[in-house]
């Protein structure tokens, strides 16, 4: 099943997104238990405030959230958006900012559960919690609603 949601996002993503997701830089996908991780390396880095209205404005993605580690830095600012469960998709999407302040790399992880998904994001959450700040973040609670 992971195989079938995997195709479905590679037959229709790329086409939305192709300056994030290119299939002729994408690494090997890394299949894991109930979801897999795919890698796109990005042929021109972007500002983190440009891919997240990318996922936003030609996505439709949810915003997760944007964590800054340390308000002086450029480095390791990131964010998390992820498909509209409502949608029948169920993937997010990961990027951070390297020595540049700019993004690089997109991380794909696809699910074949909306439980496993749910659970996911709400670990990455609770992860970016530890240190730094939050520009944006959404509450638990309102994660939950968009998978009722």
């Amino acid at each position: 099943m992971l195989r079938h949601f995997l195709d479905d996002f590679m037959s229709f993503v790329p086409l939305q997104l192709p300056q994030l997701i290119d299939v002729t830089t994408m690494e090997e996908p890394q299949f894991y238990g109930n979801y897999v991780l795919l890698t796109f390396p990005l042929r021109d880095p972007y500002d983190l405030e440009e891919v997240m209205d990318m996922f936003e404005d030609d996505m439709e993605l949810i915003t997760l959230y944007h964590h800054i580690p340390v308000q002086s830095e450029k480095f390791g600012h990131s964010t998390c958006a992820y498909s509209n469960p409502a949608f029948g998709q169920m993937f997010k999407m990961n990027a951070r900012t390297d020595d540049t302040g700019r993004v690089n790399t997109i991380f794909v992880t696809i699910y074949d559960s909306l439980e496993q998904m749910y659970g996911d994001l709400c670990l990455d959450l609770k992860l970016h919690s530890g240190g730094g700040c939050f520009k944006y973040k959404k509450n638990k609670d309102d994660i939950l609603i968009d998978f009722l």
